[in-house]
């Protein structure tokens, strides 16, 4: 955590398993839409394997924390996880703990620490694209404005892909390089439409 080069998660995604189906659609959708690399137990432990040292080192090699708070109070190990994201905040300013509140959940249900950051709120959909919109900026650290960003983050994201074909080996034909970013392409207005 010490050192930037050991950050190799944009997000560390805490959540109770009860909530894991609605948080691995967000872990879906931040990495496969908005390049966000994320944590999530179920793509990162192994079965059979001690859990709580797993969880502590992905919390200490994450830019931030995403609080996921579902229809019951966190308890046990969620508890846990977030008492150890607010300890690693304490200690590293620029680490965010970000609590989400998901349909059905309460705002009693945030504790007295978590209720002090500035959260996300989902809980009249999960297709609200304003809420994405902040936690997306939550987690990249960037204030969210009166419009989206996202969609210029995403744009960015693609020039950088079309560039990277564009400096791919000398070795690699022009007609290859241009069929290449024309996929990209086609597939990036595809789905924005989808969206």
């Amino acid at each position: 955590m010490d050192k930037k080069e050991n950050k190799i998660y944009d997000v560390f995604l805490s959540h109770s398993h009860k909530d894991a189906e609605c948080v691995e659609s967000f872990a879906e959708k931040l990495e496969d839409d908005h390049n966000i690399k994320v944590w999530l137990d179920k793509w990162i432990l192994i079965p059979g394997e001690p859990f709580r040292q797993k969880l502590a080192k992905g919390l200490k090699t994450a830019k931030t924390c995403a609080v996921f708070i579902g229809k019951e109070t966190p308890i046990g190990w969620f508890n846990e996880e977030i008492s150890k994201a607010l300890n690693i905040q304490i200690k590293h300013k620029d680490f965010r703990v970000i609590p989400v509140l998901l349909p059905g959940s309460d705002e009693s249900y945030i504790n007295d620490f978590l209720e002090l950051r500035t959260w996300v709120d989902f809980r009249k959909g999960l297709d609200n694209k304003r809420s994405f919109h902040e936690l997306f900026c939550g987690i990249k650290g960037i204030k969210p404005g009166r419009e989206l960003t996202c969609s210029d983050y995403n744009m960015q994201q693609l020039k950088k892909k079309l560039r990277g074909i564009e400096e791919v080996s000398p070795l690699v034909e022009k007609s290859v390089k241009r069929e290449v970013q024309k996929m990209i392409l086609i597939e990036y207005f595809i789905k924005g439409k989808n969206e």
